[in-house]
């Protein structure tokens, strides 16, 4: 079962990966023009029918994979660079500075992640694909951090840690050479579980006005669009909804899969 998991994920992520990447080289039509009537039905031209600007939805759509797919790795990157770090950091402080920092850890895991991901923001200059990348990376690195460190904590308390340290084996080897070895497995799949959170805050961040902004056309956005029109033109919000459903399944497919063929134990509810 776990291997069909697997596989169904990669199937699923692959098709959204080699959509975005066509993107990179062809479109159906430019994304600004208008190239029907405005709210047409699916037809051979438009498959996914128009927008109330006559613009494709396809082409929008085709976009929006490509958006999510940057946002949601680039966030899940960031996010597990900071939060191991900070994590191993925690592990490896005096008992003072490694509560304040769980303190705080716990403090910034008790707000929603898409509230501290508005929060930034707010606080940036604008809203932009890096800025959603920065936002979402940001808010879901204490989540990495704090299981980072109970993960960290946990190798450090073994046996053979003790005897690399008596035979002279500095703390950094000890990182390197133990520590991320034995911890990289659980690590990669709630990093993997975390971009798919990443690909739902950017669509949230975007619904609300505050994710990448146009001409780049986010499933979100798409979403925000249709609201008015949805009765006269369903297929704007069936397909970035279908879009983006395929997109977070299979993600979390995937690391189920990975879970499983890594042997890893992920509890998440742990960390936070």
């Amino acid at each position: 079962m776990s291997r069909g998991t697997l596989w169904v994920g990669l199937l699923l992520v692959g098709l959204n990966a080699g959509v975005a990447l066509l993107t990179l080289f062809w479109l159906p039509y430019d994304p600004t023009a208008m190239a029907g009537g405005r709210l047409q039905p699916p037809s051979w031209a438009h498959p996914f029918g128009t927008d109330r600007l006559g613009q494709d939805y396809l082409t929008k759509v085709m976009i929006g994979a490509r958006i999510a797919l940057s946002v949601g790795i680039g966030a899940a990157a960031l996010g597990g660079l900071i939060g191991t770090c900070l994590g191993v950091l925690a592990a490896f402080a005096r008992r003072s500075a490694d509560d304040g920092l769980a303190a705080t850890l716990d403090i910034l895991i008790a707000f929603p992640t898409l509230l501290l991901a508005m929060l930034v923001v707010a606080a940036s200059e604008g809203a932009s694909l890096g800025t959603a990348i920065l936002a979402i990376g940001l808010a879901m690195s204490a989540i990495i951090a704090r299981l980072v460190r109970i993960l960290t904590k946990r190798v450090l308390a073994q046996d053979y840690i003790t005897a690399a340290r008596c035979s002279g084996l500095g703390w950094g080897r000890i990182v390197v050479s133990h520590v991320l070895p034995n911890i990289l497995p659980t690590v990669l799949v709630a990093v993997a579980l975390q971009f798919g959170l990443a690909v739902i805050a950017e669509a949230s961040l975007s619904f609300l006005g505050l994710g990448t902004p146009p001409p780049n056309a986010s499933w979100g956005q798409l979403l925000q669009q249709a609201q008015s029109t949805v009765f006269r033109a369903p297929m704007g919000v069936i397909a970035p909804g279908l879009a983006l459903i395929s997109l977070v399944l299979g993600i979390n497919f995937l690391a189920d899969g990975l879970r499983d063929l890594l042997d890893a134990e992920v509890d998440l509810e742990e960390a936070r």
